[in-house]
């Protein structure tokens, strides 16, 4: 994902780029005018120091145990502008608890969801009935979801197993096709890029694989139309946006926004007729989105960046 990024961002040719990158992995060759090392047990002086240094900053991170809020509010404290999310934005759309009741506010579908304990999560799953979907209320990358069918399995599952000490998400499992809408949002206005289909493995520990752009299916036009409103729902949402949700053959449930570029980028800049990085520099620094977004071809890719 950083590789085609900062390719985007060379190929534009309007930027001078400084990117960091873990001293966990091994050289490799970046377009970018300047390489900077980061010690991950030491990164955010080293990332201040930089923002500091830089016209606008583009922060690549998970939302999993709060690193993309906290490194963004960071940043927005130095007064640096974020080429992606508000920190008041991500934190809203990295809890899944806080989007399914801002969905079920706004009559969006989605699955019913119950904040759980250890105290009452078996009689809260007798009373949604088998099977089930427990989640963290965050993370990326179908990281700790698992799918669990009987009631005695549940304080078992790995999800529940790593939160049992505080409070996790319980789901009906909803059987359809997994699908995520890729978008840019200027913060008021979203533009859906694609429908994509996400390769995820249901199973006692849930497992994405990676995609396939486009996906096509009856329902592409209220997929589009859903992930647009659901990105409208969050003030600061701006960027590259992600909405994951599951399409059955009636019906669309959103199931996650998130608040960042995801793996999609590496297939999509590929068959969309713009240059992508551009395209978020300009959403977020001038408030302008492209006319339209149209696609060419497809392009299939697994879930550490490379195309099938």
């Amino acid at each position: 994902m950083l590789r085609a990024v900062l390719a985007d961002l060379a190929a534009w040719g309007r930027a001078h780029v400084t990117t960091t990158l873990d001293t966990r992995l091994p050289h490799i060759e970046l377009a970018a005018h300047r390489v900077v090392p980061l010690d991950p047990q030491r990164h955010m002086p080293a990332l201040k120091g930089l923002a500091r240094e830089s016209s606008a900053a583009l922060i690549i991170a998970p939302e999993s145990e709060g690193v993309l809020g906290r490194i963004t509010r960071e940043l927005e404290s130095l007064g640096v502008p974020l080429l992606g999310a508000a920190s008041d934005a991500v934190s809203i759309a990295a809890d899944k608890w806080q989007c399914y009741q801002l969905f079920q506010e706004n009559a969006i579908p989605t699955p019913e969801t119950r904040l759980v304990t250890a105290r009452d999560i078996v009689e809260q799953a007798a009373e949604l009935g088998p099977p089930w979907v427990v989640k963290p209320r965050d993370g990326a990358g179908a990281e700790g979801v698992a799918l669990v069918t009987g009631l005695a399995s549940l304080c078992r599952a790995e999800t529940f197993a790593r939160y049992s000490s505080g409070q996790c998400l319980l789901q009906p499992y909803i059987r359809g096709v997994h699908a995520s809408v890729s978008l840019l949002s200027d913060g008021r206005h979203a533009l859906p890029l694609s429908l994509n289909q996400q390769q995820i493995e249901a199973g006692a520990s849930f497992a994405y694989h990676g995609g396939r752009i486009p996906l096509h299916h009856p329902l592409e036009q209220r997929a589009l139309d859903l992930a647009r409103r659901a990105v409208g729902l969050i003030p600061g949402l701006r960027g590259y946006v992600g909405v994951d949700l599951v399409m059955t053959s009636n019906e669309c449930y959103l199931v996650d926004v998130n608040p960042r570029i995801t793996t999609s980028y590496v297939g999509l800049r590929r068959l969309i007729g713009l240059n992508l990085a551009q395209a978020i520099w300009e959403s977020c620094c001038h408030g302008r989105l492209p006319a339209e977004a149209r696609l060419t071809g497809t392009v299939s890719f697994g879930k550490d960046g490379t195309l099938g």
